[in-house]
């Protein structure tokens, strides 16, 4: 049995367990076998992620966190994107899997606002399912076009995206323009999740990431 619904994302539910612990099931055929060894990896690091209590099949029991997402808690832009970049270059700079292809660093590649909890200890990076070892600048890629692409929705987060993304840009580590108008925007342009407007954009975000 779930308890209630906390909060829905665009391919899992989150349910309340008791005031430690809640349970983020996916909606979709899962294995979230290797997200939660990912997420134990990092941790262990002391990189800020939620606690992994247990996971098997769609279902994962996580530590309970208060706070809102980076992209509500009202933060100005520019805070935004220290925060952002931050976490981007510690998690690159952590030592990557034994067993990772040379040059590579663990990637998150869905780094955004709504994926960063602003908790008591601070921020913390929820949504791990893309985790792999890739090259750093396809992480900061995927963020500034994330946030590009939010900026052309008609969301009510767009200014706040538009805004965080000239900031990103001047401060995030590596070359986020690199790979985004060919890795980024491939992988954009095949995530099931996003509706048809949505996908139409892409290409428009390359163009405002690119400048």
């Amino acid at each position: 049995m779930t308890g209630r619904l906390l909060a829905s994302g665009r391919e899992a539910d989150v349910f309340e367990i008791d005031g430690t612990r809640v349970l983020r099931r996916y909606r979709r055929d899962a294995d979230v076998t290797a997200e939660a060894e990912a997420m134990r990896y990092v941790g262990a690091l002391d990189y800020p992620v939620p606690e992994v209590h247990s996971a098997s099949g769609i279902d994962m029991v996580l530590e309970r966190l208060d706070g809102p997402t980076m992209a509500t808690s009202g933060l100005p832009p520019a805070e935004c994107a220290s925060i952002l970049a931050d976490l981007h270059r510690r998690l690159h700079e952590l030592p990557p899997w034994p067993d990772a292809p040379a040059g590579t660093s663990i990637v998150h590649l869905d780094l955004h606002p709504e994926n960063v909890l602003m908790t008591a200890r601070g921020p913390v990076v929820i949504d791990w399912c893309n985790v792999r070892a890739d090259d750093p600048d396809l992480d900061t890629a995927m963020t500034a076009l994330i946030l590009a692409e939010v900026s052309l929705w008609d969301h009510p987060m767009s200014a706040l995206a538009r805004a965080t993304l000239d900031e990103f840009l001047a401060i995030a580590p590596g070359d986020p323009r690199r790979l985004v108008a060919d890795v980024a925007a491939q992988r954009r342009g095949q995530t099931v999740t996003l509706t048809p407007d949505e996908l139409e954009v892409v290409d428009r975000a390359v163009s405002l990431v690119r400048g």
